[in-house]
């Protein structure tokens, strides 16, 4: 079931979060729409093609897709691109460091003079009107890595940042006592995010940032400043994989 996260009635930002299969990876696939244009962040693989492009309808027909946001080069980011590639005419964009990768994603002839490559100092992009920026998450967990700032919304959508796994039985989709949360993020973090310095620099950008949500690609958000203010602060003070 799509959830919106925010609506104002000319921009909406939706999230869709129960498309992958028992036994999968779960993740979250996210659409933006302003004025009735349409960005999509971290689409996911092939297998989620068909089941997303039909529940986005709902918002925006595909074709009003300007955006294919990826966040990094993981599979399961974006991995199904040649559907959306055929479908509509709506540019990739990703990290410079991986736009190699993006032959291995889709042919090779579809993405042609369609990619967007953000350089490591990150990017500004607008989609009919409404303003986004790139922040460079880099080492977080990937080299290449970008989290998208929706400036209408106020979102942070953090990629494999924030990830979280929660008991089966317990289905928390939104937080709002960070202390209680630290356990369902902190087996990830130790593992995946490799140094601390990368937690502060970001949490340094973060802070600059008017924030009142932050959505990562899998598990909860944190909604609320008090939230999203001990989310930064518990990044800032990470210990990670090699120090």
């Amino acid at each position: 079931m799509p959830i919106e996260l925010f609506n104002d009635g000319n921009h909406k930002c939706i999230k869709f979060d129960d498309l992958t299969k028992e036994g999968e990876i779960p993740a979250n696939q996210f659409m933006v729409v302003h004025d009735k244009r349409g960005l999509l962040l971290d689409p996911g693989g092939n297998k989620l093609f068909s089941q997303l492009s039909a529940e986005i309808s709902v918002f925006a027909p595909p074709q009003r897709l300007d955006y294919l946001v990826l966040s990094h080069q993981d599979p399961d980011v974006g991995a199904g691109l040649n559907g959306w590639l055929l479908m509509t005419d709506a540019k990739i964009v990703i990290s410079a460091l991986w736009t190699r990768f993006i032959p291995n994603f889709c042919t090779s002839s579809f993405a042609e003079n369609r990619i967007i490559a953000v350089p490591d100092e990150g990017l500004d992009l607008e989609l009919s009107g409404a303003g986004f920026k790139l922040v460079p998450a880099h080492f977080l967990h990937s080299p290449g890595n970008f989290h998208l700032y929706d400036v209408t919304s106020k979102i942070l959508f953090t990629g494999d940042l924030g990830a979280s796994i929660s008991p089966p039985e317990e289905n928390i989709t939104n937080v709002d006592q960070f202390e209680e949360h630290i356990q369902n993020m902190s087996g990830f973090h130790s593992r995946y995010i490799p140094h601390s310095e990368a937690c502060r620099r970001w949490a340094a950008a973060a802070r600059k940032l008017d924030i009142e949500m932050i959505v990562p690609q899998h598990g909860a958000r944190m909604s609320g400043t008090e939230c999203v203010n001990a989310f930064i602060d518990w990044v800032d003070g990470l210990t990670c994989a090699l120090g």
